[in-house]
């Protein structure tokens, strides 16, 4: 008479395996929100600096990673506000800022801000644009169960023409040197001030990264003239792969002369 409820174990431990052959056969996965935003130190296309409204627009987007760039820290124009400490307290946050140079009584750079405390965080120095100094933020998060990515955020120069595609090119190869040291997944967004097929792009391809197509709804800069400018690139390791879900460019027409850029991934073992 002990034999059905043998048989229930036996259905109880192989519908166990079953629930658990998913995770075991596939891996772990974590679904990642990232966000790319250039807010021209918080003026708007009504020439307004409302630093509230572009912490509105971050704050909104919950995301796990967020890259600003053209941010200040205590400069004048602004009201001598340190930008990153105020969007990651109003957005509860981590801020991470990078200068790039003294400005305007203060200092003038990007920032990166995320939901968790980076394991470490570096603004590396890059060859200085021809009117600009420029650094690279990079930092290194612990995903657990899965592994560590590197999330790095860049503003190449923005000087058009021939001298210009040098200078972000130099920039990106300083920036790549220092990437090819570390074996972790990595994810790259920000303002690279150049369209897709730009050297610059090119290189970055030629080294692994997968770029992340937009579509039709593609044009990042709404200032004086429309470009596709602002993007984000992927590049797996042998431990972790990094997919994209979905990328889209908020409309938001006045807070910035770009627009924020939006991106589902999902990172998972390989």
């Amino acid at each position: 008479m002990g034999y059905p409820k043998f048989r229930g174990r036996i259905f109880f431990c192989l519908t166990a395996i079953g629930l658990l052959l998913p995770s075991i056969l596939f891996g772990q996965e974590k679904a990642l929100r990232v966000m790319s935003y250039n807010i021209r130190h918080g003026e708007g296309l009504d020439n307004m600096i409302d630093l509230d409204r572009i912490a509105s627009i971050i704050d909104k987007q919950k995301v796990d990673f967020c890259a600003l760039q053209e941010v200040d820290k205590l400069c004048k124009r602004s009201g001598s506000v340190d930008q990153t400490a105020y969007l990651a307290s109003t957005c509860s946050l981590n801020g991470f800022f990078g200068s790039f140079m003294e400005f305007n009584s203060g200092q003038y750079g990007m920032a990166n801000l995320s939901a968790d405390t980076a394991s470490s965080s570096l603004a590396l120095r890059l060859p200085d644009g021809l009117r600009e100094a420029r650094v690279a933020i990079i930092q290194e998060f612990e995903i657990p169960e899965l592994g560590s990515i590197l999330f790095v955020n860049v503003h190449f120069d923005w000087i058009s023409g021939l001298e210009g595609t040098k200078s972000r090119l130099a920039q990106a190869k300083a920036l790549m040197q220092y990437l090819n040291t570390s074996d972790a997944a990595v994810i790259i967004t920000g303002d690279f001030n150049c369209t897709p097929d730009s050297p610059t792009m090119q290189f970055f391809k030629e080294n692994g990264f997968v770029f992340a197509k937009k579509g039709p709804d593609r044009m990042s800069f709404q200032g004086d003239k429309e470009a596709e400018i602002d993007h984000l690139i992927l590049r797996s390791s042998a431990v972790l792969s990094i997919d994209l879900e979905q990328i889209r460019l908020l409309k938001e027409p006045l807070a910035s002369d770009h627009r924020p850029l939006i991106a589902e991934l999902r990172i998972g073992t390989n």
